[in-house]
């Protein structure tokens, strides 16, 4: 499969995307802190010949894009969901699939509580926390490399450590998720993660999950480095209007999409039939 790499400018950012119609039963693929859009390569060609829409964007200061003009304000949760929103408009992409790993996932759930229209959303890696900091402490684990999430500066032996956990049981990790990690801006990291601690203009995602009314599957891999499963058990997940689902991958780390990439295909393109189906 080969899929054609664009650029949009979004103000003073040149944010780099791939695009395949139709934009009317569309997936938006975002991406995890650190990594890049081509994270999900394993998922674009299964859904292109199911018949299905892919959009994906690498965040600015990741990737293929540039980094962001004022770090402080464009390397937030909410700045990235309002970038992603807008080049989805400009996209012509309607009521999609949000598909959100990681980092990425609490930028889908960020989109959904500014009010934006969804068919559904797959989650995986991303524990969806109240703005409390208990939610926090029992979502996340205290891993080796957890600090690096929001580090500016680490150094390459930590960096390396830290991707390498990011992509769980997928050893070696590809040389190029390896060094789309190495090309994040590391302002990136520290002033998402400075946003995230004051709290501010970010919804409550707990909330936002428990009280959904579109498909929701959260996908978790049981050996995942930097979230706790405890967590999800601790979740109120909505039965009706839309049901919801949590699935647990045994063996797997925090990329399931990547580190069983058959299975995790099989689930989304079932997941696409439900959310698509009206």
């Amino acid at each position: 499969m080969n899929l054609s790499e664009q650029e949009l400018a979004i103000g003073a950012q040149r944010i780099a995307y791939i695009h395949s119609e139709p934009s009317d039963q569309t997936i938006v693929f975002i991406h995890g802190n650190s990594s890049c859009k081509d994270a999900f390569q394993d998922q674009y060609g299964a859904l292109i010949e199911a018949g299905y829409g892919i959009a994906a964007v690498d965040l600015p200061g990741h990737g293929k894009s540039s980094d962001a003009p004022i770090p402080e304000n464009d390397y937030t949760i909410p700045a990235y969901a309002e970038l992603i929103q807008t080049v989805l408009g400009e996209l012509n992409v309607t009521r999609p699939l949000l598909c959100g790993w990681s980092l990425g996932g609490h930028i889908a759930i960020q989109m959904i509580g500014n009010g934006f229209d969804h068919a559904g959303l797959m989650i995986c890696g991303t524990p969806p926390i109240g703005l409390n900091a208990e939610d926090a402490a029992a979502a996340f684990l205290p891993s080796e490399f957890s600090a690096v999430t929001g580090e500016e500066s680490p150094s390459k032996e930590r960096l390396a450590g830290y991707v390498a956990a990011v992509y769980g049981t997928k050893s070696p990790v590809p040389d190029a998720f390896m060094q789309a990690g190495f090309r994040t801006d590391g302002k990136s990291r520290s002033n998402m993660v400075a946003n995230w601690q004051s709290g501010a203009n970010l919804h409550d995602q707990r909330a936002i999950v428990e009280t959904g009314d579109k498909p929701l599957l959260i996908v978790h891999g049981s050996d995942d480095a930097f979230v706790a499963q405890s967590y999800f058990n601790s979740l109120a997940l909505p039965q009706a209007p839309a049901a919801s689902e949590f699935r647990v991958f045994d063996n797997i780390g925090h990329a399931p999409f990547l580190e069983a990439p058959e299975r995790f295909n099989r689930i989304l393109l079932e997941f696409c039939e439900q959310c698509f189906e009206g």
